[in-house]
């Protein structure tokens, strides 16, 4: 055991010497990076991410080099956020929940049917209680650059009309890896088929699932899925958004005059895509429409209830604050009442 702790005490003050060291020579630093997501080129995630990578590279001279994979190339979802909490050289920008299984409360601040703009999300992200996960994050060696990497809100896409939970039962779904989203598909009424968006048109096409829920973008991007699903429910029940992540050990490692530009990059690109995408989603539901595509409003009082239950889910699954929830439609009023 003496010899455990002696070693462990070597690599720490090792660590700490290499720390220090770079901050003496930031210039003779330097680190290669590789950077991983699912989304495809035409989608807003795929460009702020390879918009972020060539900006970090160019803006810290080579010194900090991030190589950019979209597509589903290297790991991505609860693998990618596994690779940060390893201490890998590994940036990744996946959705919140996925980040529940370290700290629990992570699902809560992107349940379903909580938000209706960008604007609300932005307050909660900017509040004591996010900062709070972020913190928490940060003890499980996963560091969060940024919040901002949003695309609009998720709906219901398929060929049926859909007004009500009830018109979801039987119907397969395509759903994420992200067992809050299998969970909130459920609740909707449908029957969640998880699997990577690469599969699912093929999915689709074979009938294996009749649509999925995903935002106007993901609607509009590669592969054209608007010419197997045109009808979108707009049942808006989640925030189609990213966190920006890497290892806390890594980020630490690197020298202050570095990090201060990756933390400058990582919001100014969050903040392009939240901008872009919103500005962007007029032009893409013409060309949607000319298409085919139509899109219908819902019972949101209907689903907002069949979605109570993923809360209680949460707090089961993952041992999250059970009065969170409540504690976030409280800071949203009070912004609304702000407005």
């Amino acid at each position: 055991m003496k010899k455990i702790f002696a070693l462990l005490l070597a690599l720490a003050l090792t660590l700490s010497l290499s720390v220090c060291m770079a901050e003496e020579n930031p210039d003779d630093f330097y680190l290669e990076i590789k950077f991983s997501n699912v989304f495809q080129p035409t989608e807003w995630n795929y460009k702020a991410s390879q918009k972020l990578a060539d900006m970090i590279t160019e803006r810290t001279e080579g010194h900090i080099s991030v190589t950019y994979y979209g597509q589903n190339e290297l790991d991505c979802y609860g693998d990618s956020v596994t690779q940060a909490a390893n201490g890998s050289l590994w940036m990744g920008l996946e959705e919140p929940s996925l980040f529940a299984d370290y700290v629990g409360d992570a699902a809560v601040l992107i349940g379903p049917m909580l938000y209706s703009s960008d604007d609300e999300y932005n307050y909660i992200m900017a509040s004591d209680v996010v900062a709070d996960v972020i913190a928490r994050l940060a003890e499980e060696n996963i560091h969060i650059l940024d919040t901002h990497y949003s695309f609009g809100f998720r709906s219901v896409v398929t060929n049926r009309d859909i007004t009500k939970p009830d018109d979801l039962a039987g119907v397969k779904l395509r759903a994420t890896s992200s067992a809050m989203f299998t969970k909130t598909v459920e609740c909707l009424g449908a029957i969640p088929t998880p699997m990577s968006f690469t599969e699912c048109l093929s999915a689709i096409s074979s009938g294996v699932v009749e649509g999925f829920e995903g935002s106007t973008s993901t609607l509009a991007g590669a592969g054209a899925p608007y010419e197997l699903v045109k009808k979108v429910a707009l049942t808006n029940h989640l925030i189609a958004t990213r966190w920006l992540f890497m290892p806390e050990n890594v980020y630490q490692s690197i020298p202050e005059k570095w990090r201060t530009i990756i933390d400058e990059c990582a919001v100014e690109c969050g903040k392009w895509e939240q901008e872009m995408c919103a500005a962007d989603e007029d032009t893409q539901k013409a060309m949607l429409a000319e298409q085919g595509v139509t899109w219908n409003e819902v019972d949101l009082d209907a689903f907002t209830a069949a979605c109570a239950p993923v809360y209680d889910w949460i707090v089961e699954e993952y041992g999250a604050d059970p009065e969170l929830k409540d504690k976030l439609v409280a800071l949203i009023q009070e912004y609304r009442a702000s407005k």
